[in-house]
């Protein structure tokens, strides 16, 4: 490389070796900066290892495209406070060797590697050297379910991290309207890029089921050993077996596979279901599986299905499960939350739940009545629409690239 090609330094608390869920957002977002003609260099956290001489002893991670991947330990826990100035150290080090590289135009964070106090440092770094700092933002997380010490000491790092961001924020990729809203300020580039899904990686094989068959993939809340509680709960998959019991009761004949949780972790969190999941052989629990494994079985299935309350994080995020079913082609029924239903089509690739449980009981029975070619049909249309497709965004991220203002101006 020489200095004269053009740079993007990705940081952010994305796992590529574990392959996380923010790993894949901030891959098909790189995707997209590579066909714009930027080299990335990652800097990214290995949530399997929390020291450096661990982390230190892997093998180098290279990427497509010549990009690179520099690991951090993971260091955002109690115990890890002890070794933010090394981390935060790291970065500024690489950082400056990179700029000795590449003509450095922009950093992007995603979050932070470790406690917020790196994402200023970084902020501050990019002033003093006339680069960009850009925020990519996907949610406005809440911390209720954590320990009352843990809890404080997570909502003063993420009030600090957001109060960074407004003060030196040049440009906002924000997944969702209401995080470009939060973000928004005279002078600042915004743009909207929900999670993406590269489809030249999956061309399903539709086939038929001979029974209608549905699909929840995910962890609906953090298994403890007790009762979920419903302030806890990311998906109200509760909900979910509520429809589906309902629908046995009325002989409706179905299919819904439950991937991420096992039966008893799920009847230890909502106990009230035990007696109806008893002897209900329509409902399946399959637990964990890997992600390539997971979209298969999306892919096999004729609808995903979903629910959740709203709530700030609900309103501000963008589901990554809906982004992989449409993209697989597996139409997604779930209610309406955040920007969901800008970017579905009802009745094709998404059907919407209300939360009346007779207006949703009602669809739900029509879906199932549907016959299996009608059912093909919807999957071939959700998979040829490529809604949330990396190819479709590159145009969007190109004027987003061109931003006018000085990074000193925003203030």
């Amino acid at each position: 490389m020489k200095t004269s090609d053009k740079c993007i330094i990705y940081i952010g608390d994305f796992d590529f070796r574990n392959e996380n869920v923010q790993s894949y957002l901030v891959k098909n977002n790189g995707k997209i900066l590579n066909s714009l003609g930027y080299h990335i260099e990652y800097i990214g956290v290995n949530k399997k290892h929390s020291s450096f001489q661990s982390v230190a002893s892997l093998p180098p991670l290279q990427l497509d495209e010549n990009n690179n991947y520099f690991e951090l330990p993971d260091t955002l826990s109690m115990t890890g406070l002890l070794n933010t100035p090394k981390v935060c150290k790291s970065i500024i080090h690489k950082l400056d060797e990179i700029k000795k590289t590449y003509h450095l135009s922009y950093v992007i964070t995603y979050q932070s590697p470790t406690y917020a106090v790196a994402v200023s440092k970084i902020a501050k770094w990019c002033k003093n050297n006339n680069v960009f700092y850009i925020v990519n933002c996907a949610d406005l997380p809440t911390f209720e379910l954590q320990s009352p010490l843990r809890r404080i000491v997570m909502k003063i790092n993420w009030n600090y991290l957001h109060k960074t961001n407004q003060k030196y924020a040049a440009g906002i990729i924000a997944v969702s309207k209401f995080i470009a809203e939060f973000y928004s300020k005279p002078g600042r580039a915004s743009v909207i890029i929900p999670p993406l899904f590269d489809t030249s990686t999956v061309e399903p094989k539709f086939q038929p089921n001979d029974i209608p068959t549905f699909i929840y993939a995910g962890t609906p809340f953090k298994i403890t050993g007790h009762e979920a509680l419903l302030s806890g709960m990311k998906d109200r998959l509760d909900k979910v077996v509520d429809l589906f019991i309902l629908l046995s009761e009325q002989g409706v004949d179905y299919l819904l596979k439950i991937v991420g949780i096992t039966k008893e972790d799920y009847l230890i969190g909502v106990p009230r279901h035990k007696q109806a999941l008893v002897q209900e052989s329509k409902i399946v629990f399959m637990g964990r599986h890997s992600h390539s494994e997971t979209l298969t079985l999306i892919t096999e299935s004729d609808f995903s299905v979903n629910y959740r309350d709203e709530n700030l994080m609900t309103n501000a995020g963008f589901s990554t499960k809906i982004v992989e079913s449409v993209s697989v082609g597996t139409p997604v029924i779930i209610n309406r939350i955040s920007d969901t239903f800008d970017y579905l089509e009802e009745g094709v690739s998404g059907f919407e739940l209300t939360g009346n449980i007779e207006n949703d009981l009602s669809k739900m029975y029509f879906l199932c009545s549907l016959p299996n070619n009608d059912r093909l049909n919807l999957k071939r249309k959700s998979y040829q629409a490529k809604v949330f497709d990396t190819n479709k965004y590159i145009l969007q991220f190109k004027r987003f690239m061109l931003i006018k203002c000085h990074v000193n101006e925003v203030k």
